[in-house]
């Protein structure tokens, strides 16, 4: 590899890390139509790169928000003309009742936010508290308080760990692509279990 080649790749990982906009977007598309923890990606950026931390967790934060929100009026407005249907040929339908049911006799905020705290994807339960029309702001304080507890405990935790990581030399542009990867085995793996 040569040096512009390295410089470029590890221009693209600064580029990445401060392009608020780009991880806001990635998080809207997590938390909507994309079913892999944003976290296997944005967890080694974070630790390659532990200064910005706290805006990578600023800006997937706001763009979970906004998909989140999104979820909710596609669950509120469109529940039996297009999200039963669709999850109907995707086999979730079950799983969407469930949840639906879960959010009305379980208390919104909690089943929200323990769904929304683990890896688990929380498209269903957003879709679902929109159908079984929950109150909205109880809905978006639960997604911004556990997803705010997972992003930016992973900032602060990056912030610790990325400087002591940084003491081995690994270049960047070698460093995040592989905890990217062992992120994803382990998210993989334990998907598995």
């Amino acid at each position: 590899m040569t040096d512009s080649t390295a410089e470029s790749d590890h221009g693209f990982l600064d580029r990445l890390a401060r392009h608020r906009t780009g991880l806001a977007a990635m998080s809207f598309a997590e938390s909507t139509v994309v079913p892999i923890p944003l976290e296997t990606v944005v967890a080694p950026l974070m630790v390659g790169h532990p200064r910005q931390a706290l805006t990578i967790a600023t800006a997937i934060w706001i763009g979970c928000l906004g998909g989140a929100l999104l979820f909710y009026a596609a669950g509120a407005w469109l529940a039996e003309p297009v999200v039963r249907p669709a999850l109907a040929m995707l086999g979730l339908e079950e799983d969407f009742v469930n949840m639906s049911d879960k959010l009305g006799s379980e208390g919104l905020f909690w089943t929200v936010f323990l769904v929304s705290f683990s890896p688990a994807p929380m498209q269903l339960a957003t879709l679902g508290a929109g159908a079984a029309h929950g109150n909205v702001i109880t809905f978006i304080s639960a997604i911004a308080l556990s997803r705010g507890l997972r992003y930016f405990g992973l900032a602060i935790l990056a912030q610790i760990v990325g400087p002591r990581i940084a003491e081995f030399g690994i270049p960047k542009r070698y460093l995040i692509p592989w905890l990217v990867v062992v992120a994803a085995v382990v998210w993989g793996i334990m998907q598995l279990v």
